[in-house]
């Protein structure tokens, strides 16, 4: 048996499961020396149980395991006022607890299986039969039978302390967490093999990943493999056959038997060793996931950065989450990571980072270049203004934080976004959550943008603050000349000329406008014919001011936190 293992950084799979495992063993249990890292086998030893341990660990607070055992603190509060504080509410909760959590989760198949590893001797089902809603009729009024309300409560507190001790134990922790991890977290990242495998002969999944993932690595290292004809496609490592692919690997991996289209020649060549695999079967653990969205910055500088970065993300997503769950927590937190200091300065100036999003059961790819990187640093106080802000399209709900920084890293300017806020707020739209001084503040993310692409140079920020300006003034001289009514319909024009990039149509409106208010056109007006951009940054600039909420000319209503 070889003394020490290598697993060398490579492409962004590689990585996440390399990142993944020293979540999962620890970085200071392993070498690490630029991109690689070194171990020996008797890190392997129980390998299983920390795998496990490390899932619940991060995850314990959102696994339905948590919904059943966190009561024991509302039942243990109820015990030591001796009920004097319960009321009709707290039964409420108490029957939609048993009915929604205890016997919901505790009657699904996968958990019952594991019942037998935790306590051969406990009966479950017997349990949540004796569990029944305590209900009040219609004529009944609550303080007249709140007494005998309670005993049968005090009943019940007692059948559901066996239930939440049952749950709460060592061992139900392992099994129930591990369970509920596999269906909500694990899968994310493969499928089709070991506990995953829907026709699997284990009970245990811990056993079920030992022999599927642990065991063949000992085997493998104990083998002699001088004669070996293949070779693993990721590391180069000696193998005896082609059987580990990496179909198991969602969204990555095929069927190497049925898709020989796949691969050159259709003769397979995809196979890996069984440390690789063993790698690759971390992967979910190198991603940090958040309603079923996950995350992974593929920062390729080094093992020892690669990380870093990526701990960071998950400690600020577990520090959101007590906030409380939403998709915009991973955005949140990948803009803190590569912010936080803007990373020392460090090599964000050398190279572009990849950044690996798992949605809606895909992986998709952005690059966060230099310039986005400047651009998301120098506007996080804008973008702290934007997280609880959004809109709804039918029955989508569209969150502005996420929506803004989704376009910047696709390098795609925000002026269909920001005409679509103002038109939204000028035609009285219902479902909006946000007002004109968030979308000038995502006005001047977008001019930081074009600057930054060097495809708008001649427009500074304080020209277009003046510009908002002018257009509340323009909206204030039809107050004054009591024809409010014809603001809607100018608007219209003018939203309409920008949207279809008409400057004539949009100037000739504007002139017209402004001869009915005998008012001279400012001459900023001028500049926005240099180019499309010029164009779209002062018309909408312009439009922000005639929606009436004039935001402060030194901050744009947001102030950057520099």
């Amino acid at each position: 048996m070889q003394t020490e293992i290598e697993v060398r950084a490579d492409d962004w799979l590689i990585n996440a499961g390399l990142t993944g495992f020293l979540n999962i063993v620890g970085k200071e249990n392993v070498r690490i020396d630029g991109q690689s890292i070194y171990f020996t086998a008797d890190l392997l030893e129980d390998f299983e149980t920390k795998y496990f341990n490390f899932f619940i660990q991060e995850y314990k607070e959102t696994l339905s395991w948590y919904k059943i055992v966190s009561y024991k603190e509302t039942m243990e509060q109820f015990r030591i006022d001796e009920f004097a504080s319960f009321d009709e509410v707290a039964l409420g909760n108490l029957n939609k607890y048993m009915k929604d959590v205890v016997k919901f989760y505790l009657k699904k198949a996968n958990y019952i299986k594991v019942f037998p590893l935790i306590d051969p001797s406990a009966n479950v089902t017997k349990w949540l039969e004796n569990l029944n809603t305590i209900n009040l009729t219609k004529k009944q009024k609550w303080d007249e039978v709140k007494a005998d309300i309670i005993e049968e409560v005090k009943q019940t507190y007692t059948q559901l302390d066996l239930i939440i001790d049952f749950c709460a134990s060592e061992k139900g922790l392992q099994y129930l967490g591990a369970k509920n991890l596999i269906y909500s977290v694990i899968n994310k990242g493969w499928s089709g093999v070991s506990f995953l495998f829907k026709q699997t002969k284990f009970i245990d999944p811990y056993l079920d990943y030992k022999t599927t993932f642990v065991d063949p690595v000992i085997e493998y290292l104990d083998t002699d493999l001088s004669k070996a004809k293949y070779n693993c496609f990721n590391c180069n490592q000696p193998i005896k056959n082609l059987k580990l692919d990496l179909s198991f690997m969602n969204d990555v991996g095929f069927d190497t038997a049925r898709k020989t289209a796949h691969v050159w020649d259709f003769n397979n060549d995809v196979a890996t060793c069984p440390i690789c695999r063993l790698i690759y079967s971390c992967v979910p653990a190198g991603f940090t996931y958040v309603y079923g969205e996950g995350m992974f910055v593929n920062d390729s500088y080094g093992v020892e950065e690669l990380y870093r970065v990526n701990e960071r993300m998950r400690n600020s997503i577990l520090r959101f989450n007590k906030d409380g769950i939403n998709s915009t927590n991973t955005y949140r937190a990948l803009v803190e990571s590569i912010t936080m200091e803007h990373e020392n300065n460090r090599r964000y100036e050398l190279a572009d980072i990849q950044l690996v999003r798992y949605e809606n059961e895909h992986y998709r790819f952005d690059l966060l270049s230099k310039k986005m990187l400047h651009i998301v640093n120098d506007s996080k106080g804008i973008l702290k203004g934007l997280i609880r802000c959004g809109y709804k399209e039918g029955n989508l709900n569209v969150n502005l934080y996420k929506e803004v920084l989704q376009h910047l890293m696709n390098n795609e300017n925000l002026f269909t976004l920001i005409h679509k806020l103002i038109y939204y707020k000028q035609t009285s739209v219902n479902g909006l959550y946000y007002n004109m001084g968030h979308v000038s503040g995502i006005l001047d993310i977008n001019t930081k943008f074009l600057k930054e692409m060097e495809v708008m140079t001649n427009i500074s920020q304080n020209q277009l603050w003046f510009v908002q300006n002018c257009g509340k003034e323009f909206k204030e001289g039809y107050v004054k000349k009591k024809s409010e009514n014809k603001i809607s319909g100018i608007t219209y024009k003018l939203l309409n000329s920008l949207k279809i990039n008409d400057k004539d149509g949009f100037m000739d409106a504007l002139l017209n406008s402004y001869s009915y208010l005998a008012m001279p056109i400012p001459d900023v007006f001028i500049k926005m014919f240099s180019n499309d951009e010029a164009f779209k940054s002062v018309g909408y600039a312009f439009m922000l001011g005639v929606g009436g909420e004039k935001t402060k000319k030194e901050d744009g209503g947001n102030t950057d936190e520099k």
